[in-house]
Order: structure tokens, then C-alpha cells, then sequence
């Protein structure tokens, strides 16, 4: 993990910016004591407050800085590292001018944010709006047979970062020798699966690729255009070297090898089709900067090459102290990650708006919960097993919380008691009996469920008994990237303890959570609630366990084919049924909501997972000195839709 620092930009505007260190203390200070200032207007969402300039020269087609390559003859001209046919992007205010460095930063070295704004083009995405899936890297596409063949046009021209042309024989030969090579691809991701097969993919000529399933697979689309898709393109000319089908002399362990040179993050060598490449690896040092690819494939309306922009650079911190206090600065250009834009953080960003040059963007959100409580139901010591896979148990657990308490403390009286259910406006779920049920405070009806579990009995000291005649202490892992999540079960550990329940936080890094979780080796876990609104059904992991599904390990490896796996409940397995032959099968929107409707009802009934509350507004960071960045409600707080990328961040462009 590196040391977290910050870097600012130079010149007098810094000092002009500048809040100082004590006075930002003070504004953390009132953040998080100060529940009751809440509602009022020193939470506002302020205007953008900058005035975009006009560039006063001609723009030509391409960077100045690329321009001067071409003239001293070590890159092609413009025209030839075009495709035919570039996607056109029109920009959303109007149309920018080249040069500068987006600063914006990462918290510890969680790359997420790198995926949802430097590297995410795909052969499709979604569009701006959230509305629907466009062509991308594709110039266009076909659905056929219901979903069970998939046709995608490549741009004839088209060319990976080092030059070299993208064809459909990249795609054919990813499905050959790396989806299909158990070395690299032990288990082939469900989602390019049908009927137990994976797909096959084919080529008719250089730009056409066609992915047929064996039976439907009509959400392969909602699949492909997330930011950490089950495949990515692949550039076959630099990885044949790595791989041992076309070199002989790589020793046994090659694949180990070929899994370093295709991670984006790490290997700078790596030929990709992002509109930015790094320009050094992601683990070396305190930041990483990402330069303007020469070869990309976007132009605006005047037939200039995008992006607009020639640096982004990503500064990591290891707290989020002094991300939000360069934040306060104006140092971030841009930043929305719901573990820092959250309700908490911000009455401190507020106060510094225009002393620090910036706006908080109101932004949608599609989560359900702010905290989704996972028991795991597939715990390795049986006592606890059997008891935490109870549901009156878990019905006991659930009303012993006091979730206004922590609305109104942590997340500063935003948000309503919820569960982890469908977020009350999806089109195909309009009850809000889920997301409410067993969301009341009542110590006497959780001690009535814990005794209908089987467990009333006390000690001396007025623990609860629980399996064996042993206290019932759990464990909850949580990731210590999200503070608010600690703070809130510091109140849960308070009141599950007035019913005799121990509950002990246990605060590790991600990298260690990851872990831990793949060893199965916890008792339970905490998640942000995402995929409460239309990506659920793409993702349905908080219905039924399915990949991601931290609440049942062994029963989601059991439904995504894993191993080592359990067999999960007769009431999960029918969700996954209905799943599987309702949604999945076909492409009718009537019959998928029908079906996800279905398997909302059990899950309401089983109640395999619980949450606190429905998230409060969350934000985004925005300096004034940069354009064409969408405004209030215009972005979600999505990863299935990967907020910014999915607003053309190639046509951002900052004041000169």
C-alpha cells in the first residue's frame, strides 16, 4: 500500500485555493458531530461556478503534442491512424480544445475508479443516460435468434495503441487459446456459458465476429458493458510470444506469465484500445499517469481525434483525511466514489466550494442499502451454521438494530430504514413490503424470534446461548475502505449486545477481506448495497447466490460451477431455475420482469440477507476548469453502468 500524498499544481491559483489544514479539521470535526445540521443549507449542492473558455486558435485534428510527432516523422499522420469509420461523439456543451492533466485520485490503490474512467471501452456501452446499450469499439451490431447469436461489425482501420490493426481474428483467437486454455481460463465465466457450454465464437472476414450461444443468453449485452466485463479484447500479434502454443520454449509455469502481460494496470507494454495508456505501472509508486493514446478511434464533429485532454494522472492516498482535504483544495478535477461521496463528507466540501474552485454534482443512485449485513449462511463451524442459516435468527438479529439511530448519526438523516431489496422505484417490483419488513427497533419481538431459533437461554453474565450451550460472539469482516460501514456497526455492536449477542468488527484492507472470503473464513461481512435498480437484473447476487454473493460461497460456486461448492436450499435453487429458463432465455422485457418478480417474492420471504438503509443523495466532484461533464441527475452512482466513463470522458476538456 503507498504512502498517501498529494501533489498540486502550480502557480498562484493554488495559494488563491488553499484551505488550510486546521480549518478543514475543524469542518471534519462538525461532519462527523454534527447529525443535526442536516437538511439545512449548508448541505446545498452548489452551481457550477466556472465559466468555460473558448479556445481562441485553430484546434486541428489532433493534439498538439501529437502533431509534433508526426512532423518529426516518428508517428503516422492523422488520417491514417483513424479508422474508416471513428465514432463521432458529440460533446455535450460544446466542442473543447486540447491539452492539460486531469488530476484525480484513488483511495489506497482500489483501481475501480480506473476502470470506470480510463479503461473502459468495450465493443458496446451504454449510453450517457442509462438508458440504453449503443455501439463502441463495435461500429454496430445484431441480436438474433432471441439472444442466442450475437453479430458484431469491427471498424475497418482500426488500431490497437502500438499501431497495430485490430481484426476479428483477436476475438477468435482470445476464445481459442485463452477462454477455452484451462491454464489460463480454469473456469469459464457463467456469463459466456449456455447449457453448460461456453460460447463459440467465429469470424466472417477481417471486421465481422459473430458469439453464438448455445441456448439464449439475452442479457450477454447488459454483461459485456459493465467496467470489469468476463472478457476483455485482446491484442494477438504482442501476446503470442507469451503463450505456450506459439512458443515452445516457455517453461511450465507460462501462464502465470501470460496473466501478468494482459493486466493493463501493470504491464505498460501492453497494446490496448483506451483512450489513455499508462505510463507507469499501477504498483509503482504514489500515483499513475495515463497519456494520451496517438491511435484512438473517437473524433467530436469537427473530425478532430479525441480525447481533448492529454494527461489524467491518479494520486493515491492511504486515508481519506487528505483525499477530502485536496479535494477541499480543488485539486480533483473529478471524483465519485461512494465510499468518499457520501453524506458524511459533505458539509466539509460545501464550506470549501469556491474558495477551492469547485461544484458537488448531484448524482442518481441505483443502490439499494448503505449496508448490506451478510451472514454467512456456508460458515465452516456448524454450530454456527445451523444458527445462521435459521431465519428467525436472522429475524432476531435484524430487529435489534436501530437503524434510525444510525440514519440519523452516521449518514445525517438521509435515507429511510430498508432491507436488501429492490429500490422502491424499479418498474417491476412496486411493493414495499421487502425492503420494510423487520426494520423495526423492538429488543422483545428480536428476543421472541431468537427463542423460536431455539435460543432464549442466558448466562451469569447475560450472554445468549447459542449452539453447544456457548455465548453466540460474530465476527463481522469489514473493509476498512469504508469508515461509514465501521461506524454504523459500532451502533449495531451496542444494541445486539443488549439482547446478549457479542458482536466483534474486524477492520482489514480489501486486499485481506478479498482473502479471507475466498477461504471461506468468516462469520459475516458487510457490502455496499449495490444493484438495487435495473442492474439487478444482470447481477441479481443480493436475490440468490450468485457470483459476488458473499452471504453463501459454497452455494453460489455450486450455481456458478465452481469448486469447491454445497447445494444450496430447494427455495434458492428454484430462484436460480426461474433465473436461468425465465430471464436469461429470453429477450421479451414483459417476461424477464415477470420472472424477476417471482424470485423477489422468495427472496422477501427467505430473507437471506438484511440491510440498514436506502442510501441518502450521493455526489460528485467537479472543479470549474473542466467542460462537457454532465450536471445535477445526470449520472448514477453505477458500476454495472460505469459512471463517468459511459459520458464521454474523452470530450472533457479543461480550461487553458
Amino acid at each position: 500500500m503507498h504512502e498517501g500524498h498529494h501533489v498540486p499544481r502550480s502557480g498562484g491559483a493554488e495559494a488563491r485555493r488553499m484551505i488550510t489544514r486546521k480549518r478543514f479539521l475543524a469542518l471534519a470535526g462538525i461532519t462527523t458531530g454534527s447529525a443535526g445540521l442536516a437538511g439545512c443549507g449548508f448541505f446545498s449542492i452548489g452551481p457550477d461556478q466556472g465559466g468555460g473558455e473558448e479556445s481562441t486558435g485553430p484546434k486541428g485534428k489532433e493534439a498538439p503534442m501529437l502533431a509534433e510527432q508526426v512532423s518529426a516523422g516518428t508517428l503516422p499522420a492523422v488520417d491514417q491512424r483513424l479508422p474508416k469509420a471513428p465514432r463521432v461523439i458529440e460533446p455535450l456543451e460544446r466542442v473543447g480544445q486540447y491539452g492539460g492533466t486531469l488530476q484525480t485520485v484513488l483511495e489506497s490503490t482500489d483501481a475501480s475508479w480506473l476502470w470506470m474512467t480510463v479503461v473502459h471501452d468495450h465493443l458496446i456501452t451504454w449510453d450517457p443516460l442509462y438508458t440504453k446499450i449503443i455501439p463502441n469499439i463495435a461500429e454496430s451490431f445484431e441480436v438474433e435468434q432471441d439472444g442466442r447469436v450475437y453479430v458484431f461489425r469491427l471498424r475497418e482501420g482500426m488500431r490497437w495503441s502500438d499501431g497495430e490493426p485490430l481484426t476479428s481474428g483477436d476475438l477468435t483467437w482470445w476464445h481459442e487459446n485463452v477462454l477455452l486454455n484451462e491454464k489460463i481460463t480454469p473456469v469459464v465465466p457463467r456469463t459466456l456459458t449456455s447449457n453448460g457450454k461456453p460460447v463459440q465464437v467465429s469470424a466472417n472476414g477481417d471486421w465481422e465476429v459473430t458469439f453464438t450461444f448455445d441456448a439464449p443468453n439475452s442479457l450477454f449485452l447488459e454483461q459485456i458493458a459493465i467496467h470489469g466485463p468476463p472478457f476483455r479484447l485482446l491484442p494477438r500479434h504482442y501476446l503470442e510470444k507469451f503463450h505456450k502454443d506459439f512458443n515452445a520454449e516457455l517453461k511450465d509455469d507460462w501462464a502465470e506469465d501470460f496473466l501478468a502481460k494482459i493486466d493493463e494496470l501493470e504491464n505498460i507494454e501492453l497494446p490496448v484500445l483506451s483512450a489513455w495508456v499508462p505510463k507507469n505501472p499501477h504498483g509503482d509508486g504514489g500515483r499513475q499517469v495515463w497519456e494520451r493514446n496517438p491511435y484512438y478511434w473517437k473524433t467530436d464533429p469537427d473530425g478532430s481525434q479525441l480525447p481533448y485532454i492529454d494527461q489524467v494522472v491518479f494520486t493515491f492516498f492511504s486515508d481519506e483525511g487528505p483525499l477530502l482535504l485536496a479535494a477541499a483544495n480543488g485539486d480533483v478535477d473529478i471524483y465519485q466514489r461512494q465510499e468518499v461521496t457520501i453524506p458524511k463528507n459533505r458539509p466539509v466540501l460545501s464550506e470549501g466550494m469556491e474558495q477551492g474552485g469547485y461544484s458537488l454534482i448531484k448524482v442518481r443512485e441505483p443502490n439499494h442499502n448503505t449496508i448490506g449485513v451478510c451472514l454467512n449462511l456456508n460458515v465452516k463451524d456448524a454450530g454456527k451454521r445451523k444458527m445462521f442459516q435459521n431465519k428467525d435468527f436472522r429475524i432476531g438479529l435484524s430487529q435489534a438494530i436501530n437503524r434510525q439511530q444510525i440514519i440519523d448519526l452516521v449518514y445525517q438523516r438521509q435515507g429511510r430504514p430498508w432491507q436488501t431489496a429492490p429500490r422502491p422505484e424499479v418498474p417491476f417490483y412496486t411493493s414495499e413490503d421487502f425492503g420494510t419488513q423487520y426494520t423495526e427497533f423492538d429488543l422483545d419481538v428480536a428476543r421472541e424470534h431468537f427463542a423460536k431459533a431455539g435460543y432464549s437461554e442466558l448466562n451469569a453474565d447475560k450472554r445468549l446461548l447459542g449452539e453447544g450451550g456457548k455465548p453466540i460472539v460474530i465476527s463481522v469482516l469489514c473493509q476498512s475502505r469504508y469508515p461509514d460501514l465501521i461506524d454504523a456497526m459500532e451502533f449495531v455492536k451496542r444494541t445486539w449486545n443488549e439482547v446478549g449477542i457479542e458482536l466483534r468488527i474486524d477492520t482489514a484492507s480489501p486486499e485481506l477481506v478479498s482473502t479471507r472470503m475466498e477461504a471461506n473464513d468468516y462469520d459475516c461481512t458487510l457490502d455496499k448495497g449495490e444493484l438495487g435498480y435495473l442492474d439487478l437484473i444482470a447481477d441479481p447476487r443480493w436475490l440468490f447466490a450468485t457470483g459476488g454473493s458473499s452471504y453463501a460461497p459454497l452455494w453460489s460456486a455450486w450455481y456458478e460451477g465452481g469448486d469447491p461448492n454445497e447445494a444450496p436450499p430447494e427455495a434458492m435453487q428454484r430462484q436460480m431455475t426461474i433465473y436461468r429458463e425465465q430471464v436469461v432465455s429470453t429477450s421479451d422485457q414483459a417476461a424477464q420482469y415477470a420472472a424477476i418478480k417471482e424470485i423477489i417474492e422468495i427472496a422477501r420471504d427467505e430473507f437471506w440477507t438484511m440491510g440498514i438503509s436506502l442510501p441518502g443523495d450521493p455526489f460528485c466532484i467537479k472543479t470549474n476548469r473542466i467542460h462537457n461533464v454532465p450536471g445535477d441527475d445526470q449520472m448514477w452512482m453505477s458500476f454495472k453502468c460505469p459512471y463517468p466513463a459511459v459520458t464521454n470522458m474523452t470530450t472533457y476538456y479543461l480550461d487553458s
